[in-house]
């Protein structure tokens, strides 16, 4: 190979290392711009993994404090079942003594007052006063069903008065827990999102991680590509030295010989000889004794 094309081949692989070179830079660049990228989505994702612990948090505290409210409805329900059971029971036996004491209290004591006057004031038989005495005794136990009843009556009001009590904290343990569930659905439906967010970006990290491999082996090959390239060049330079070096040496020797055959012409010709003349002379002898 001639000294041209060796200069030449050596100019065209510079500027192939060059390219090389240029593209291996923009896959630097691409490098810098997708590991920002993928610190960018990672930032995003951890953002969305917090908050999706907050909603879980917050849900979770939600659940707890239904779970407490409905276990509160459920012995709320029982004791309105009892109450009612109650009050049932207590309205048949008032609805009893009124069906069996048709009379008054007021009634009945003027009764009472009226015989027992008689008693005292009267001159009765035996027989009358006997009669008149139990007729007392059956008032008194009139009048001892209707103060019972009455008793029932009070009953009755106080265990109504707690079942209404009862149906006004059921109806507000309803609300609470209809808001409660609302505020779980709505959470459950942000967790969703927020899932699908996260989803999202962590395909796009791992589409990024693929193009982050696929431009690192790309690097990977430039840089030995490079390297092979740089060798190359590194053997063309040293064998365009040596090819410089030999030709000058054998310009040398071609002037050596010309200087040497018109040393040797004019000896022949008995010509005089200069010290130049003896010297390129014996120097020939020398290196050729």
């Amino acid at each position: 190979m001639s000294t041209e094309e060796l200069i030449k081949k050596i100019d065209d692989l510079r500027e192939e290392i060059k390219t090389l070179k240029n593209q291996r830079l923009d896959l630097v660049n691409k490098l810098r711009e997708i590991n920002a990228e993928r610190g960018k989505l990672r930032e995003e994702i951890t953002n969305i993994k917090n908050r999706l612990g907050n909603v879980w948090e917050v849900k979770n505290k939600l659940r707890e404090e239904r779970d407490r409210l409905i276990t509160q409805r459920r012995e709320v329900l029982s004791k309105l079942r009892d109450l009612r059971n109650k009050l049932i029971s207590i309205r048949e036996n008032v609805n009893n003594f009124k069906s069996s004491t048709p009379y008054s209290m007021n009634k009945i004591k003027q009764e009472i007052e009226r015989l027992e006057w008689r008693i005292i004031t009267e001159s009765l038989p035996m027989e009358v006063e006997n009669k008149i005495v139990r007729e007392i005794a059956r008032l008194e136990e009139e009048l001892m069903k209707i103060v019972e009843g009455r008793k029932l009556l009070e009953e009755y009001k106080e265990v109504k008065a707690e079942y209404q009590s009862l149906k006004i904290l059921l109806d507000d343990l309803n609300n609470r827990i209809s808001e409660i569930t609302e505020k779980i659905t709505s959470l459950r439906e942000k967790e969703r999102k927020l899932k699908g967010e996260r989803d999202s970006l962590r395909k796009k990290l791992d589409e990024l991680i693929k193009e982050l491999m696929s431009v690192k082996a790309s690097l990977d090959q430039l840089n030995t590509s490079i390297n092979s390239k740089v060798e190359e060049l590194r053997a063309l330079q040293e064998e365009l030295r040596n090819l410089k070096t030999s030709l000058a040496k054998s310009r040398e020797k071609e002037i050596l010989d010309k200087k040497k055959n018109e040393v040797e012409r004019k000896m022949k010709e008995t010509k005089r000889l200069t010290l130049d003349d003896l010297k390129i002379y014996y120097g020939e002898i020398e290196e050729n004794p």
